[in-house]
């Protein structure tokens, strides 16, 4: 009877801290960091949307500015275009209008940390096993860097598994004993790129580590993990698209997660984030997406929950990535605000 009391004590202390996702002020501060960012498309160094074509305008920046600036965004992922087949970057993301752009939001959001968004999928347009590849990638991420005039990088690449045919866009192309070595094939890149800019920002972006989330992509592991993390600064940890259908299981992943993010902020204490994602949710995907148990409130009252149940006096979680700029809708930005942003 007094281990019921005892947990009845907890849950009520917990969801009165939760309760309207909303915390004391201090206390929010020093428990759930507010280095948050946002995956963004291409326009804003582009020029245009590729898909309608619409030109993009000063007011257009402003928007996005004022986004970022009301919604507590700290870091802008500004898709500068997956790496091509000979490893160079896009020219768009050097010309004229990207250098503006990068300048522009600057000025109407002098905080911004504008980070370009570089990578793409392992074995399609993405070589890691090729030194000459990974050679002219980091050339040209350093190259971009020093043009757009931006303190570092964020560096995204996927490894999609066989098997699903809506997904799977490298058909025939994996090689016997890639999968095992792509983690150090990745640890690789970002310890050259590293050594090319010793003082850049480094971000990087992997999947979770936890058990039960069943993503369609490869996972790193923890020990892949413990060496990536001498090479970045700050790494999301992308805990969406999970196949969990169970809140209960989502609970105990979310804790599971947040154990493995204090395990490697004990040995390399950058940032650690965690990235949610607002979806267009496609036929094929919902057996990944419970959009219900992956929904913005759910998700962040979930984070909290189990950070207070992990270590109620400490911070794990740095801040929270939004996926992604295009499908977050006002209502949504609402609920970000509410239930995270102090």
């Amino acid at each position: 009877m007094k281990k019921v009391n005892a947990l009845a004590c907890y849950y009520g202390i917990v969801s009165l801290l939760l309760m309207g996702c909303s915390t004391n002020g201090g206390q929010h501060e020093r428990r759930f960091g507010q280095e948050n960012a946002l995956w963004t498309e291409s326009v804003y160094l582009r020029g245009y949307q590729p898909t309608t074509r619409e030109k993009l305008t000063d007011e257009h920046l402003r928007e996005y500015a004022e986004t970022l600036k009301n919604n507590g965004i700290k870091y802008a992922y500004l898709f500068a275009g997956p790496y091509g087949e000979d490893g160079h970057l896009p020219d768009y993301a050097f010309a004229t209008t990207a250098i503006r752009s990068v300048k522009r939001l600057k000025e109407y959001y002098p905080e911004i940390v504008i980070l370009p968004w570089v990578g793409g999928v392992q074995n399609k347009t993405v070589h890691l096993q090729d030194a000459v590849w990974v050679a002219q990638a980091i050339a040209d991420t350093k190259k971009l860097v020093e043009t757009l005039d931006v303190p570092g990088v964020h560096v995204d690449f996927e490894y999609i598994l066989p098997g699903d045919p809506y997904l799977d866009q490298t058909i025939g192309k994996e090689q016997p004993g890639q999968r095992e070595a792509y983690g150090n094939t990745v640890n690789n890149f970002h310890k050259k790129l590293r050594e090319a800019m010793p003082h850049a920002f480094v971000s990087s972006v992997v999947l979770a580590t936890s058990p039960d989330t069943k993503p369609w992509k490869r996972k790193t592991s923890m020990v892949e993990l413990s060496q990536l993390t001498q090479y970045v600064d700050q790494l999301a940890f992308l805990f969406y698209d999970t196949a969990i259908h169970s809140q209960a299981l989502f609970e105990k992943n979310c804790n599971l997660l947040l154990q493995d993010i204090q395990t490697l902020k004990n040995n390399n204490d950058i940032q650690y984030l965690i990235a949610i994602g607002t979806f267009i949710n496609e036929p094929e995907l919902h057996k990944y997406r419970n959009v219900e148990i992956e929904s913005i409130p759910n998700s962040l009252e979930t984070i909290k929950q189990e950070v207070l149940r992990l270590d109620s006096t400490t911070k794990i979680v740095d801040g929270i990535a939004v996926y992604a700029d295009w499908t977050t809708e006002k209502e949504e930005w609402e609920e970000f605000r509410r239930c995270w942003v102090k």
